[in-house]
């Protein structure tokens, strides 16, 4: 209950356990499912990307 003077004060000692927490487990959610699905989606295929030669591009006039 309050009493006459503590009426809409803020609060004095603030906790960061909760915030910190959920943070780090959001982290390790995202973690696990990045491990989970690149193991899943892992294919043997290789990707090559080719970049234009110098030569193929036209010379300004």
């Amino acid at each position: 209950m309050y009493s006459h003077g503590d009426h809409n004060k803020p609060e004095q000692n603030a906790s960061t356990a909760f915030p910190v927490g959920l943070l780090l487990l959001s982290i390790s959610a995202i973690l696990v499912y990045l491990a989970i699905g690149g193991a899943l989606s892992e294919k043997k295929t290789d990707i090559v990307v080719y970049t234009p030669q110098a030569t193929d591009v036209p010379t300004p006039r």
